[in-house]
């Protein structure tokens, strides 16, 4: 999932065994990057990273990728934002293919991740994000009694302000494998489009103006042996340093 980093510096890849395979269970960071004109605030610069927990599995001559976000965290460089756990908890596990090809010391990855929507119903709305909460095919995603999925930004003077939004967005993975159990990249940011449906601040309440980064943005896969998202979310820390993993409030 994006929500309103760089990408991992490349080093060499060593040779994999032959039999090396991709299939089994990893953990996965996409961090993806944006900069935004926040009211009051002005130009605010963020990365939004998600932890995964992915599963492959081989299917012919396909690579299925069973997909679970099981934290979302926001770093910006003057707002702090949190990501409520009934905002994680909303977020639909996705399946998509996925290829891995070239010689075994030069594996190329692919991975289109397609729509996704967030705070609304793209069936009711022609994929169009609503105008407003009061628009047909607003949904309460997290469950809270508010239009949209609510993020809970912190603002100088301001304080604890509840967002209100709806998000339209789209992916592409694009790495190459930088260890026998590592494959790492850059993301193609197809769509990333938002809209603030409310605010529990009226001043915050009208729409962002969000321009994507892909040249920031990125993603990790590494081999894990986590048993589900609380054991993947006390590795996090260890596994993608940067990330800034347990330190979420």
């Amino acid at each position: 999932m994006a929500l309103f980093a760089g990408t991992a510096s490349a080093r060499p890849a060593p040779a994999a065994p032959a039999e090396w395979s991709w299939e089994g269970r990893y953990a996965g960071e996409i961090r993806v990057a944006s900069v935004a004109r926040v009211p009051v605030v002005g130009s605010e610069r963020s990365i939004t990273r998600s932890l995964l927990l992915v599963d492959v599995e081989r299917s012919g001559d396909r690579l299925v990728h069973r997909q679970r976000v099981c934290d979302v965290g926001i770093r910006s460089s003057r707002v702090r934002m949190t990501v409520p756990d009934a905002f994680v908890g909303s977020l639909r596990p996705k399946t998509y293919t996925a290829s891995l090809a070239g010689p075994a010391d030069a594996r190329r990855f692919t991975a289109d991740l397609g729509e996704e929507a967030l705070g609304y119903d793209p069936a009711v709305t022609g994929g169009a994000l609503p105008k407003d909460r009061s628009a047909p095919g607003v949904v309460d995603s997290d469950g809270d009694g508010e239009p949209g999925a609510t993020v809970i930004g912190h603002f100088p003077l301001f304080g604890r302000v509840r967002l209100y939004v709806a998000q339209r967005s789209h992916l592409v993975l694009h790495g190459r494998q930088t260890g026998p159990d590592r494959i790492e990249g850059g993301l193609d940011i197809v769509t990333l489009e938002s809209r603030t449906l409310g605010a529990s601040n009226g001043i915050f309440g009208r729409s962002l103006e969000v321009r994507p980064d892909d040249a920031a943005s990125g993603f990790t896969l590494v081999r894990t042996a986590a048993r589900d998202c609380d054991d993947l979310r006390r590795q996090a820390a260890a596994l993608f340093p940067a990330g800034g993993w347990g330190s979420r409030s």
